[in-house]
């Protein structure tokens, strides 16, 4: 690429903003077209004696717009967009677009061609979880090694934890009765779509699982999904608006304020505290006559991202809250059989368990309970919401897989689930229990803190006030570890938090964990004190199970 980048730093216009306006301008004139590779983050850099991370976030602006977009390993790419089909309208496509275009054949530049002249005038999509896979590009650049990349970043369970010959064997039997039940009938009408509720067995099963949570629901109150993020985005679908206000905390779910932002909902958030979502400031907002919410989006046991859970007091005044005030509460549940309280043997109730008036729609996930690709939960609400819930549902699909709810009704049904589910606590609480542990060695004396989770796979681990995030993921991928931002966490545009990054333990051996904390202790020490960030020697048999 041989066009030219210049920053004024005279001016007040902040350095990676000026680049990022001036890489937009470059694809209008048509100099960036589709395909075209960006620089490496150092060396652009480097040409422009600006500091990688005036790079990085130009980088990640125009990722955010949908403006350029990388895959893991080959590099940073201008995508097609607004910007691209502008360009074209202005030049014919022809000589220099063709030349100036990658390897691309003819026959495929026409084809992007069309397409993203098709697309010009939809306005692009940037999810979070987008950004934190391209964090995972740029951490890959930057270390260059991706067998002993650490990623600390996850949010994942883990797979190896999971039965998978049990799972060989409830999927067989699934099959087996699916086919009886076929031939008793005379009739494969058992296999046609079915109601959009879902398999009524799996349904009927649920409606007594529940009681561990407090509550007992009917079948014809389950509506089964493919996991909690479809769950809200038909919340989102059916019950907002463009331009409706809703509550969230803060930090939040990365996939809620997704889904809320692409419906163009207005998003507030409501701070955290160690047991939750805090009720003082919620009503404080309830009762401010500018913005009155109707709606409320909570984790509450194994809050995403610091691990919180809250209190049964505090679970009770929220439902009072929610019946005084006329909210709907929407309370994602995606893994609160995996408690850490040693002392209890079954999970907190269930918000819905003080909910007497139908104020709270329950999400249940089994996909990080179980395993992430199993794509299966359900949602309960009462009845004239749920009816809402399926008709909005019926529009875009149908009932959940009847094969899958039938594998899972047996996996959950066999007596071995509880034994499992309670293997699988342990591990994970010696695992934080190892992280919190590490953190107490290596990052005495940084000004750090962080939170201590009481449930799920994440805790969230604040920085010293002095530093900035994306100074710290960088120069932790420098040494091998990706980092997530908790600035992705948090709502657009929200007030100034102190900087922070997520941390996940459940997805890593005790090794992996005392090596990715040395490595973000070196990390802020010589951010702290001037030293230098160079890549250190990875410990490959530590990386087998990343």
């Amino acid at each position: 690429m041989s066009i030219t980048f210049s920053l004024d730093k005279s001016t007040r216009t902040l350095l990676y903003q000026q680049l990022a306006e001036q890489i937009k301008s470059a694809i209008v004139r048509g100099e960036l077209t589709e395909g075209m590779q960006l620089p490496p983050v150092r060396r652009l850099a480097a040409e422009l004696g600006v500091s990688t991370t005036t790079v990085a976030q130009a980088y990640d602006l125009l990722a955010g717009e949908g403006v350029i977009g990388g895959h893991v390993g080959r590099g940073t790419y201008i995508l097609s967009s607004p910007l691209t089909a502008l360009a074209r309208a202005r030049a014919p496509f022809g000589g220099d677009f063709q030349a100036s275009s990658s390897s691309l054949s003819t026959c495929q530049r026409q084809r992007l061609d069309w397409a993203a002249g098709w697309l010009g005038g939809l306005a692009p999509q940037a999810s979070r979880a987008g950004r934190l896979q391209w964090l995972t590009q740029r951490a890959l650049e930057r270390w260059g090694d991706p067998s002993t990349l650490l990623n600390l970043s996850s949010g994942y369970p883990d797979v190896s934890l999971f039965p998978i010959e049990r799972w060989e064997r409830s999927m067989a039997r699934a099959g087996q009765l699916l086919a009886e039940e076929a031939r008793r009938a005379a009739s494969l009408q058992v296999l046609q779509y079915g109601s959009t509720l879902g398999d009524e067995a799996l349904r009927s099963y649920l409606s007594h699982y529940f009681a561990r949570f407090g509550f007992q629901a009917e079948p014809q109150e389950i509506l089964l999904t493919s996991g909690n993020q479809q769950g809200l985005d038909l919340v989102a679908r059916v019950l907002l608006a463009p331009g409706d206000p809703v509550f969230i905390e803060e930090p939040a779910y990365l996939a809620a304020l997704d889904i809320f932002e692409q419906q163009r909902a207005v998003c507030h958030p409501i701070a955290v505290d160690e047991e939750g979502l805090r009720l003082d400031l919620l009503e404080q907002a309830l009762e401010a006559p500018a913005v009155r919410p109707r709606l409320l989006c909570i984790v509450p046991t194994a809050h995403s991202p610091t691990g919180a859970t809250m209190s049964c007091q505090r679970r009770q005044q929220l439902v009072e809250l929610a019946c005084r005030y006329n909210l709907l509460v929407v309370e994602d549940d995606y893994c609160s059989e995996l408690f850490y309280d040693e002392s209890r043997c079954e999970p907190l109730p269930a918000l819905r368990s003080f909910d007497r008036e139908g104020r709270v729609i329950y999400l249940k996930s089994f996909n990080k309970l179980l395993f992430p690709t199993l794509r299966l939960g359900c949602i309960v609400a009462a009845p004239p919401i749920l009816a809402r819930l399926v008709e909005g549902k019926q529009a875009f699909a149908r009932g959940a897989s009847l094969p899958l709810a039938r594998a899972l009704l047996e996996h959950l049904s066999d007596p071995a689930f509880e034994e499992e589910l309670n293997l699988s606590r342990q591990e994970y609480r010696r695992r934080r229990d190892t992280l919190l542990n590490l953190l107490e060695e290596e990052l005495t004396g940084l000004e750090c803190r962080w939170t201590v989770p009481t449930a799920g796979f994440n805790l969230l681990l604040v920085l010293p006030s002095q530093l900035q995030e994306y100074e710290v993921i960088e120069k932790a991928a420098d040494r091998g570890l990706l980092l997530a931002p908790g600035q992705l966490f948090r709502v657009e545009n929200s007030q100034q938090q102190p900087p922070s990054v997520r941390l996940t333990f459940a997805d890593k051996s005790p090794e992996q964990l005392r090596e990715g904390v040395k490595r973000l202790s070196s990390t802020l020490r010589a951010l702290l004190h001037g030293g230098s960030c160079s890549q250190g020697q990875a410990s490959p048999d530590l990386f087998t199970a990343v």
